[in-house]
């Protein structure tokens, strides 16, 4: 089982690899158009996807805090990636159902400061959590994480943003319209992965071992990843039309 939870955790890994490489050929292709834009929200939240599993990696001795704290420390990182998504979202919804505007350029670009904020954040949960230990650990031992607030934000996150791709699906133009479907599928494998942490780390209303519940969760991962690899594609095939 311990085998099958690594070889899992290797095939989303590459999943993200890809996904951001293609992603970020066709941030560079659009340029600075509307859609552009639209491409560095999604550009952004898969790189934080494949910066949560370098942090997963490394683990918690290399940190040197406990296993809960690292649980809480990505959980951080994954707020961040449903929020680029859902900017990337709203963003695409705001150019309708006119394609034309792929070509127009942006006068301000604030999925650049969302980027440049996603890349401090980052970069202070890389440095601070030996140091924030006890106020990490403060929180691991209320009630709140024992009920499993973090797992339960995650779900409704990855859930809500999926739904809102959802109702506006009839909005999106030719390429919303293409990634929409994968998209909702990779948002909601999400957020049963966390849906599933509640009910067999939190809840403990399923009985399983950790290899066991893990493995699921490697499952939910791999279905997201694939899903938005085959998003990147499909936005690098657009941009080479």
């Amino acid at each position: 089982m311990e085998t099958v939870i690594t070889f899992g955790y290797y095939i989303s890994t590459l999943g993200f690899v890809l996904a951001t490489a293609i992603m970020g050929i066709a941030v560079s292709k659009y340029g600075k158009s509307a859609l552009g834009s639209v491409l560095t929200y999604l550009f952004i939240g898969t790189g934080t996807f494949l910066v949560i599993t370098i942090f997963q990696k490394m683990g918690a001795d290399f940190w040197g805090i406990s296993d809960e704290s690292m649980d809480i420390w990505w959980h951080l990182m994954f707020y961040l990636s449903m929020l680029s998504y859902y900017f990337g979202l709203k963003t695409l919804v705001g150019l309708g159902s006119d394609d034309s505007s792929v070509g127009q350029k942006a006068g301000i670009a604030p999925e650049k400061l969302w980027g440049l904020f996603c890349a401090v954040a980052l970069a202070v949960i890389f440095v601070v959590p030996s140091m924030a230990e006890p106020v990490v650990l403060a929180y691991a031992g209320s009630n709140l994480s024992a009920l499993g607030l973090h797992h339960f934000l995650a779900f409704i996150a990855a859930a809500v943003v999926g739904s809102y791709l959802l109702s506006v699906k009839k909005n999106l133009g030719q390429i919303g319209r293409a990634i929409a479907n994968p998209m909702i599928i990779a948002l909601w494998a999400l957020s049963l992965q966390h849906f599933w942490e509640l009910l067999f780390e939190s809840w403990k209303t399923v009985q399983v071992t950790t290899e066991v519940g893990e493995g699921g969760e490697r499952i939910f991962l791999i279905v997201a990843s694939v899903c938005i690899t085959y998003i990147a594609w499909r936005l690098k095939s657009f941009a080479q039309r």
